[in-house]
């Protein structure tokens, strides 16, 4: 079997249990049906199906736990198996840890074997044709808003939508090592009883972000270029005069005109220079910081989301809805319901 030294200190052979979330276990079904429901459960709801009809499992694994920032499993299914959970929500990492799995994430597509990882794509569709009978990978789900959040602390400005990344992660760069480091400190926590991962929640919550930096800054997004400059360009004094008055009232009803007064430059003027040091017109800008706001007041569990979405300057809510589902992956009611678990 295929093995790699990097990918070693996670899985034993096939033949033993992986050593990885040991301390985890959620389903040996031997019913093909039964495990499929767990891990659907776990992740995300997709038709996985056995490819050979084979409706009876031997080996089958299923480990899992979910943090703050990351959910983290291994998935063993011992027969071929095809799955396809389509646009996946979430930011999400598959580390090959034996056998193979043909990964496609929109026109991307990559085979992991040891060694490798896929990288997927919130709202490009993800497909699995083919994970073989021996294959075991730790999965690592990565919430949405976590990740754009850490890039937006990284960049210094707000992320107008989905980071687009490449699919194919070579764990044996040193790029590739380095983030996979990361994963271990915080797996290796997991599995020991008393340590700082299990004991402390802030010390976990930071080797979780330290997991998300990492990937941002290891694998290739359309960001990286702009992550990766040794000096972030400066604003020029004509786009900070209109950020500092928008982030001092994203409320008001501002217009096109109105911000280019606040900078003394024309209209067309101020869109340029938003693009080229921003990355986004200010109305995008605008929108992006309104819908922050709503947010955060949400998540606080104050009033209804049509009075918080009119208090940040919304008047039509289909299409802040739409917007709000596209920049934090759920709907703003479920963000009110679950904001103050």
């Amino acid at each position: 079997m295929e093995r790699s030294t990097t990918i070693e200190p996670l899985a034993q052979a096939m033949s033993g249990e992986p050593d990885v979330l040991r301390s985890y276990t959620l389903c040996r079904a031997a019913r093909f049906d039964a495990f499929r429901e767990s891990l659907n459960g776990v992740f995300y709801p997709a038709r996985v199906e056995p490819t050979c009809r084979n409706d009876t499992l031997e080996g089958a694994l299923l480990s899992a736990v979910s943090l703050k920032h990351l959910t983290l499993g291994f998935v063993r299914f011992g027969t071929e198996t095809r799955l396809d959970p389509g646009a996946l929500g979430a930011y999400h990492v598959n580390v090959a840890l034996s056998g193979a799995v043909e990964s496609h994430c929109g026109k991307q597509s990559v085979t992991t074997r040891p060694g490798q990882a896929a990288v997927f794509t919130p709202r490009e569709h993800t497909l699995l044709p083919r994970w073989t009978a021996d294959a075991g990978q730790l999965c690592i789900k990565i919430n949405r808003r976590s990740l754009e959040g850490e890039l937006e602390a990284m960049i210094g400005r707000p992320v107008a939508s989905w980071v687009r990344f490449s699919l194919g992660l070579d764990l044996r760069a040193p790029a590739g090592r380095s983030w996979l480091a990361a994963v271990q400190l915080l797996l290796t926590g997991l599995d020991t009883e008393h340590s700082l991962v299990r004991d402390s929640a802030s010390y976990r919550e930071q080797l979780e972000l330290l997991v998300i930096d990492s990937l941002l800054r290891a694998q290739w997004h359309d960001h990286s270029d702009e992550l990766h400059e040794e000096r972030p360009p400066v604003r020029p004094r004509t786009v900070k005069r209109v950020v500092d008055a928008l982030e001092r009232a994203p409320e008001e009803p501002w217009s096109l005109p109105q911000m280019a007064q606040v900078a003394a430059v024309s209209t067309r003027r101020l869109q340029q220079g938003f693009r080229e040091h921003l990355g986004m017109s200010p109305s995008v800008y605008l929108r992006t910081l309104r819908l922050d706001r709503v947010h955060r007041d949400l998540l606080a569990g104050a009033d209804s989301v049509t009075d918080v979405a009119y208090r940040w300057g919304f008047t039509h809510l289909g299409r802040f809805a739409v917007a709000y589902r596209e920049r934090f992956g759920q709907a703003p009611s479920e963000t009110l319901r679950h904001g103050g678990g």
